[in-house]
């Protein structure tokens, strides 16, 4: 009997151990952050966001209700345009002793099916009062390359080419719109365009102004170069031409990971990077007023698997960026396409797209996106947000840093009587967030709204915002990107 109580009691025991161990020590415990949002120290001035797009899905309209969506529900301003998908929409042979194209030439092509859909889905979001603006990535035709095949090395071949295509959409097709990206990805090459060596960034520039000024189209500014990384030693040659200045509104570059979590750390969210040098460089030079955008940002998984890991990364980026100084951001892609540049089905796309039905239907990271877009407006200029209080002798102060799992960017509008306030947090339970405004004058009864977006949510509006005077509480779940604005 004794024996047998003793294996009852190492049970009872037993099972009360791990009960104890199992138990979540933190289950019901909230941690408290405490900002300050100073509207008076300011950055930069946001041109607004966007997306990526190829008109090759039109096929008579189909492409009108993302369109819808991506304007006026995601709330995006810009639109990077690529009609062809590659460089070589023209055939070099063509061209007559003076290096143009005949005009029956110039007819047939731009008035063909693909052409065709190129103008109907850019003059639906003309209608739309959306001006986007004409890219041209992929292949360059043998003619204009060197022998590689693939650096550019007749610039005026390539340049007249562009501005053909220009020439045909302002006068015969009636277009509204006033940029122009002539390059993508130099540094790369095949097959995402013609490639460029830093020593030719500066003459295939001048053959593109050159070719405008001709055409009468000196109106159209130009937003280069679009490399994959920023390449300081291609776009220095550019900002030290001062005859370039009336000429080139942007600079810009990309960004993309590759899955993983190589960009979690808070050393790399708070360090310098090449991009923030980017910026840098152009703000220091004669350029100092031009925009700095990134018109391709995103996430490389394709597997269909981690949507929501997608939608966090691609949003992480995003607001890096933004806290390194770019003035505006372009997501790849729109919707899920063929890119014929590289002949293959792209599965980047913020819809999903049906190809039986030509439907199409918004992802997470779509809804993740809207967390900025519809509330990051145009003209709204990024301010500080600090941890009001620190201990300065705090010997683990690196470790205790109170943002290091929550980052946040804030944005108020130019008269200051509206503001967004953009979140991610990985902190492992809920936070109450504490934001004194300072520097906002919000006008009496304004409302704060409060959106989220996490792995089971997809941008819900949630009531729970309390806004006493200049301070503005909200609970922030683990996981989720936030926002907190007066824009509804």
């Amino acid at each position: 009997m004794k024996a047998s109580l003793n294996s009852l009691q190492k049970g009872l025991l037993l099972i009360t151990i791990v009960l104890f161990i199992t138990t979540p020590l933190f289950a019901a415990e909230t941690i408290q952050k405490i900002l300050l949002l100073d509207a008076n120290q300011t950055y930069q001035t946001i041109d607004g966001f966007g997306v990526n797009i190829t008109p090759a899905q039109w096929q008579g309209g189909h492409l009108k209700p993302v369109i819808d969506l991506i304007v006026d529900d995601l709330g995006s301003t810009l639109i990077r345009f690529d009609c062809w998908g590659r460089a070589d929409w023209l055939d070099p042979k063509k061209r007559t002793a003076s290096g143009k194209y005949p005009q029956d030439y110039l007819k047939a092509v731009y008035t063909g099916p693909i052409f065709h859909d190129a103008w109907e889905t850019f003059r639906y979001f003309n209608s739309k009062g959306i001006e986007p603006f004409f890219n041209v990535s992929g292949r360059i035709p043998p003619e204009l390359a060197g022998a590689d095949g693939q650096t550019l090395v007749d610039f005026d071949g390539y340049a007249e080419m562009c501005v053909t295509l220009l020439k045909w959409a302002r006068e015969k097709e009636q277009l509204k719109f006033s940029l122009f990206a002539p390059f993508n990805e130099t540094d790369l090459g095949f097959p995402e365009g013609p490639k460029l060596p830093a020593k030719y960034s500066l003459p295939a520039v001048a053959a593109i102004v050159k070719k405008l000024k001709e055409a009468g189209l000196s109106d159209v500014r130009l937003v280069v170069l679009g490399d994959s990384w920023p390449h300081l030693e291609k776009i220095e040659p550019l900002l030290n031409t001062a005859e370039f200045l009336p000429h080139i509104y942007a600079f810009s570059t990309h960004t993309y990971g590759n899955g993983g979590d190589q960009e979690a750390g808070n050393d790399w969210f708070l360090a310098e990077t090449p991009y923030a040098k980017f910026v840098k460089t152009v703000h220091n030079s004669p350029f100092k007023s031009a925009s700095r955008w990134l018109t391709e940002y995103g996430d490389l998984d394709q597997t269909g698997e981690v949507e929501f890991g997608v939608a966090w990364r691609s949003t992480r980026r995003l607001l890096k960026c933004l806290a390194d100084g770019f003035t505006a951001a372009q997501v790849w892609d729109a919707f899920d396409n063929l890119h014929l540049h590289d002949n293959a089905w792209a599965t980047y796309g913020l819809f999903h797209t049906d190809t039986l039905h030509w439907t199409y239907s918004p992802k997470r990271r779509y809804y993740a996106a809207k967390q900025v877009y519809r509330h990051v407006k145009p003209g709204f200029i990024r301010v500080k947000i600090d941890i009001p209080s620190r201990d300065k002798d705090d010997v683990y102060a690196l470790w205790h840093e109170p943002l290091k799992h929550l980052r946040v960017l804030a944005f108020v509008s130019k008269d200051k009587k509206d503001f967004t306030i953009v979140g991610m947090s990985t902190i492992e339970f809920d936070t109450r967030l504490k934001i004194h405004l300072k520097g906002v004058a919000l006008p009496e009864g304004k409302s704060v709204h409060y959106f989220r977006t996490r792995r089971h949510e997809d941008y819900v509006s949630v009531p729970a915002i309390n806004l006493s005077g200049e301070m503005l509480e909200a609970s922030i779940p683990e996981n989720s990107i936030f926002t907190l604005t007066t824009i509804p």
